[in-house]
């Protein structure tokens, strides 16, 4: 068996990290009239507590998002949206607050979401999972939704969210 032995950070391979990380700082101070505003996501907030794990999308609803949304289909995503149109307290859709171009969402909300009324307008914070061949019968049975399924037949085959935390955005 082959012992190990642990080298430590010491002579060149240290002093190559410290001249790399100093160069690399030494440009912040600089006034650089050509330089570019950093691409700043607006910050989520964690709706589902610091016990669940992080998701693998939490962000505003944007192009990007919407292009991946089948991708992201049974797992746990955090979107901050605007409610476009409410067809009951929990059958909504929503929309981009920053992209027209981007299409309505589907949003059904289990009991368990909150006590949110969502508003035509509104933004909302929205902890749910995608999920994929939305079928209103099928949903509206499964969740125990006060729904006229007929009011969502132009959803069928599409992928929508089923929201387990909805909370207004700050």
């Amino acid at each position: 068996m082959r012992a190990y032995r642990s080298r430590s950070l010491a002579g060149p391979t240290l002093a190559a990290v410290l001249v790399l990380a100093s160069a690399g700082l030494s440009a912040c101070g600089e006034d650089d009239e050509g330089a570019l505003a950093p691409d700043i996501e607006a910050e989520v907030p964690d709706i589902r507590g610091p016990e669940d794990p992080d998701d693998p999308y939490s962000g505003l609803l944007d192009e990007a998002f919407a292009e991946d949304l089948e991708a992201y289909a049974g797992q746990e995503v955090t979107l901050l949206a605007d409610v476009a149109e409410v067809v009951s307290p929990r059958v909504f859709t929503v929309t981009s607050p920053d992209d027209a171009e981007v299409g309505p969402l589907l949003v059904v909300a289990t009991e368990e979401a909150g006590d949110v009324d969502p508003e035509a307008g509104q933004a909302l914070v929205v902890a749910a999972t995608p999920i994929e061949a939305f079928d209103a019968g099928i949903v509206a049975e499964e969740l125990d939704l006060d729904v006229d399924t007929e009011q969502l037949d132009e959803w069928d085959d599409q992928t929508f969210l089923v929201a387990t935390v909805l909370q207004p955005a700050p």
